[in-house]
Order: C-alpha cells, then sequence, then structure tokens
C-alpha cells in the first residue's frame, strides 16, 4: 500500500509544479516533440523562450500547453499501476516514469502532426472544440494501446522465465 501512495504522492507534486510550469521548464518534453514534429512535417522551428517552439511555414507553437506533461502523469499512473501489481519492488515507480517520458513524446508528436493533417475543424465545429476532440482521441488510443501492450509484455515475462520479485496473485 505504501507504494501506491508514493506514486499518488508523486502524481500530486507533479500537478502541483505544473501549474507554474513554462514553455522553458517543461523544454524536457517539448524539445524532443518538437524534432518528431519537424522531422515528419519537414517544417524547421524557432525556439522562444517566452513561447516555445514556432513553425513558421506551419503556422503552429508547440508551446507549454502542448508539453503533455498531464498526459505524461496519467501514463506514469498506468504503468505505475501494473508495474507495482506484478512486482513488489520500489524500483517499479521509477521505470514507470521513465517509461511514460517516451510514450509521451509519441502521443504528443502522434496529437500534433494529426492535428496537422486533418486541418480545419469542419464546418459548424469550433476549431476548439475540433481541437481539443482530436488530441483527446489521440491520447486515449495511445494510452489504451499502452496499457494493453505493457500488460500483455508483463504477462508474458512472468510467464516465460518468472520473476523473482514477482506479487503473490490475489
Amino acid at each position: 500500500m505504501p507504494k501506491y501512495l508514493t506514486v499518488v504522492l508523486i502524481f500530486c507534486l507533479g500537478k502541483w509544479w505544473h501549474r507554474t510550469a513554462d514553455a522553458e521548464t517543461l523544454r524536457f518534453l517539448l524539445a524532443p516533440t518538437d524534432t518528431a514534429v519537424g522531422f515528419f512535417s519537414g517544417s524547421a522551428s524557432v525556439w522562444h523562450p517566452e513561447m516555445g517552439y514556432h513553425h513558421p511555414l506551419l503556422n503552429v507553437a508547440i508551446d507549454a500547453s502542448c508539453a503533455g506533461f498531464n498526459f505524461l502523469l496519467i501514463t506514469f499512473l498506468l504503468l505505475a499501476y501494473l508495474l507495482l501489481r506484478r512486482f513488489v519492488r520500489w524500483w517499479a515507480i521509477p521505470l514507470a516514469l521513465v517509461f511514460a517520458w517516451p510514450v509521451t513524446i509519441v502521443a504528443n508528436s502522434s496529437r500534433i502532426l494529426t492535428i496537422l493533417l486533418t486541418g480545419d475543424a469542419p464546418r459548424g465545429i469550433s476549431s476548439g472544440v475540433w481541437h481539443e476532440g482530436q488530441g483527446a482521441f489521440v491520447y486515449l488510443f495511445v494510452l489504451v494501446g499502452t496499457g494493453l501492450l505493457a500488460d500483455h509484455l508483463l504477462k508474458k515475462q512472468v510467464a516465460e522465465k518468472g520473476f523473482p520479485f514477482q506479487a503473490t496473485q490475489r
């Protein structure tokens, strides 16, 4: 139980820290996301500390609101739960955070590229609703896919090799 409380505490501290985070402090998420978006779109960006990455050719800014920090925290919760359910060691918590970072970069890049590919909102739908809807769809798709894949890999690992730190079955 203390391990789960630790995970919730990390989540809450992350939410508290994120309230005041700007583009510069979220650069650990913004920079790799911008690199992926630039690579797949063929667009170069310019860094503005107060704004984030601006792609003049695409007329898009990848700013603090696009960092995906909330998705990072949710992915961390999911992976921590799956790892702690299978293993009883504390190392599962930092491992969940380490694996949540690349999943967040993939999800964020996919979200931005999807928005670029689909273009403007259809008639009758506001651009804000269109933008949020696309983001929610991509994030949900990646989160569910990550959960299913992680659960499958963990079950396979335990079934094939066993694990000395395996949790007892309930």
